[in-house]
């Protein structure tokens, strides 16, 4: 594939994730619920482990 196109790609994909992530935070700001002690504190442990796992997966692939 053409490098430029290889570029422009990544740019748009990291443009793309930036309005999905700031959607998503409108969103969940909407909910009451998501404004409780509990959920917050969900909403960590979700992420935490999501970032482990994530964070995981990639080293097993560059060790490989």
């Amino acid at each position: 594939m053409n490098k430029k196109l290889v570029l422009f790609s990544e740019l748009a994909l990291a443009i793309a994730g930036v309005f999905v992530f700031r959607g998503l935070w409108m969103l969940l700001d909407r909910v009451a619920f998501m404004h409780t002690t509990p959920a917050l504190w969900l909403s960590l442990v979700f992420g935490s482990a999501v970032t482990v796992w994530a964070l995981n997966c990639l080293l097993k692939q560059e060790a490989e």
